[in-house]
């Protein structure tokens, strides 16, 4: 893989991500999706005096990134690693505090367009989606292995599916004649259970759904945000990009909660305590891209940006 590749996306929203992390000198920064590495470029040459550490579970990404930082030097360590293992990864290398952490939570156009790995329900590939290499589960465990019921919630929960009963009901009959072994099996089954004006829409939802459950995406995005949050130097900041409205919730509402005083108890009202505060919101609303970008990226269309700033 050599660095004239262009396979890797475009970094979207890169000024306003760098301008969110708020960088300053002897910092210690954490790219928790590293990809191709252009977040983690800009952080580096943006302020010549800072560090970053860079996670990513994909293999092809870090040998792409590795190649393309080497004249950052020891200013950047790139560790393979999902980003939900940041604490234990921070733990090796006696980190005990950060300035910042940026997460680009979109799936990179390699991932999407040049790899076999399953993420796309444009190409065949073999039921896969496994961002890490080194699990074992994949979209075919979820596939041919979950029951009815659970692959319809999967479908419904994470990809908001509403023919989501419909679908899962389909895979279930399809599979007692043969495994569903490959995303264009997948695909013919899906697309000759709803109408075809519908079918690239939910398509994208259930491989979106599919996806997360392998990789247990939202879980692990709760993970890091606590992880990181409470090892976050004051002024330090969380710059946040999401592309669905499930990430997108789960990081507006950790910033919220981090950012209220009060500790609520929604059963019990009169039982709510007082706390500090942890976070102060910088993004009342998130920040979206601009029309310029949308038209030079269109992947970065549904990207929303949330940033908060410790206390």
């Amino acid at each position: 893989m050599s660095m004239n590749d262009t396979f890797y996306h475009l970094p979207v929203l890169l000024n306003e991500c760098i301008a969110a992390l708020n960088l300053k000198a002897g910092g210690l920064y954490v790219d928790g999706t590293l990809g191709g590495g252009g977040h983690t470029e800009a952080i580096l040459k943006h302020e010549p005096h800072c560090r970053v550490l860079a996670l990513d579970a994909d293999l092809d990404a870090i040998r792409f990134a590795t190649e393309r930082l080497k004249p950052f030097g020891d200013r950047v360590t790139i560790r393979q690693s999902n980003f939900r293992q940041f604490r234990q990864v921070a733990d090796e290398l006696k980190i005990t505090a950060i300035d910042g952490l940026l997460l680009d939570l979109g799936v990179s156009s390699f991932q999407l367009d040049a790899s076999a790995k399953g993420f796309s329900y444009r190409l065949d590939a073999p039921l896969n989606m496994q961002m890490n290499d080194h699990e074992s589960f994949s979209a075919y465990d979820v596939i041919n292995g979950y029951d009815e019921k659970k692959l319809a919630d999967i479908f419904f929960q994470y990809g908001e599916e509403k023919n989501s009963r419909r679908i899962a009901r389909k895979i279930t009959e399809m599979r007692r004649t043969k495994p569903i072994s490959t995303t264009g099996e997948l695909v013919s089954i899906i697309s000759a259970t709803i109408p075809e004006r519908f079918a690239k829409k939910t398509l994208s939802r259930i491989f979106q759904a599919i996806r997360i459950e392998v990789n247990n995406e939202l879980e692990n995005l709760k993970t890091i945000l606590t992880d990181a949050t409470a090892m976050m130097n004051s002024k330090g900041r969380l710059a946040v990009m999401a592309y669905h409205s499930l990430e997108d919730r789960i990081v507006k509402d950790f910033f919220k909660t981090e950012a209220s005083n009060v500790i609520m108890d929604e059963n019990y009202p009169e039982l709510s305590k007082e706390k500090t505060p942890a976070l102060k919101i910088i993004t009342k609303k998130p920040m979206v891209p601009s029309e310029k970008e949308m038209n030079v990226n269109p992947r970065a269309r549904s990207a929303k940006l949330r940033i908060a700033e410790k206390l």
